[in-house]
């Protein structure tokens, strides 16, 4: 495990004479000082802790009751067989503290990118701590993104071992386009649409909320056309399809994102949809009526969406969609 903490000299002293003052804190091995975080990722679409499937590296930092950084640790994700992931803290005076931790995976397909973190220096605020999503000058992404995962909790430390749990939130999201020919024996090729996300949640505060207002363009990190290897031995004799897979940060319905699929040859915009509002459609009905638009935005980490086009008029078939393998009537929805 690889284990790396920053913390000032004076801190730290300060620290260990708070922890002496403290009769439980009065032995060898310090088992009873400290604070003891543990992280949970039950946050998903079905309930279970998938904290360790998830994460491959973790960040904490510690800060006071002026929201000033005090500390900073990162370890390497090991999996845990029985009990939360955690990480120990072996002095923290009694105080109130925020503790905010980023998580995320290392090995994805493909070339994968990484959010950026400041540098931070103990007496930083905590404003100053943000996630922000890499890309081109001109504000294009076309790469497959690192899960990213966060955390943030305020609470009151006793000086005494303690244990704070921090539940975790995914703010990474994999997007795949399929759009299939409505005739059944037109062919597809991979340039003849175009497809991109705009948002601006390009930087995340501390608290995974967005923080100002950075635009992104989010490209497909991969676009292929696939073709039936035997379309005679089907019922349908649909040949091809198109695939586009794109990563974005996390999607806010507050942001507005658009998801755009343009046709090369004419220049004309196929479809620009609101693209968090298309996503909460699956959402519909009682299967999820207890959570709301966004909580089931931030559960859901991955979309498939399939739509129909009119290869002869280049138009979008607004009448059926399907999200996730759910068939979307637009007809019996209120818009």
């Amino acid at each position: 495990m690889r284990t790396h903490t920053r913390i000032s000299g004076l801190l730290l002293c300060l620290c260990a004479a708070a922890a002496l003052a403290v009769s439980s804190c009065i032995r060898d091995d310090l088992s009873g000082c400290g604070v003891q975080v543990e992280f949970r990722y039950t946050h998903n679409m079905v309930g279970a802790d998938a904290f360790c499937q998830e994460a491959d590296w973790v960040r904490l930092w510690v800060f006071d009751s002026q929201e000033r950084l005090v500390s900073e640790y990162m370890e390497d994700v090991t999996p845990v067989e029985n009990g939360d992931y955690s990480i120990r803290i072996p002095f923290l005076s009694a105080g109130d503290y925020t503790f905010v931790a980023w998580a995320g995976s290392n090995e994805i397909e493909g070339d994968p990118a990484y959010f950026e973190f400041p540098d931070l220096q103990p007496g930083d605020p905590i404003t100053e701590l943000t996630a922000r999503l890499p890309r081109t000058d001109d504000g294009h992404h076309y790469y497959p993104l690192n899960s990213l995962l966060n955390g943030s909790v305020s609470t009151g430390i006793s000086g005494e071992l303690q244990i704070v749990t921090m539940e975790m939130m995914k703010c990474t999201h994999d997007i795949r386009v399929i759009l299939m020919p409505l005739q059944d024996d037109a062919e597809m090729e991979a340039d003849d649409f175009h497809f991109h996300i705009e948002d601006i949640n390009g930087t995340l505060a501390h608290d995974a909320s967005i923080h100002g207002a950075d635009s992104v363009i989010y490209r497909p990190w991969r676009k292929e056309v696939s073709v039936s290897p035997d379309p005679t031995s089907r019922t349908s004799t649909i040949s091809s399809a198109m695939i586009a897979d794109m990563n974005t940060s996390r999607l806010v319905q507050e942001t507005g994102p658009r998801m755009i699929i343009t046709d090369t040859e004419s220049g004309n915009r196929v479809m620009d949809i609101d693209l968090t509002w298309f996503l909460t459609l699956q959402a519909i009905g009682e299967r999820h009526q207890d959570w709301s638009d966004q909580e089931y935005l931030d559960r859901q980490d991955t979309y498939s969406m399939t739509f129909f086009i009119d290869m002869d008029t280049r138009t979008w078939a607004q009448t059926r969609i399907i999200i996730n393998g759910w068939v979307i009537s637009l007809e019996e929805i209120e818009l």
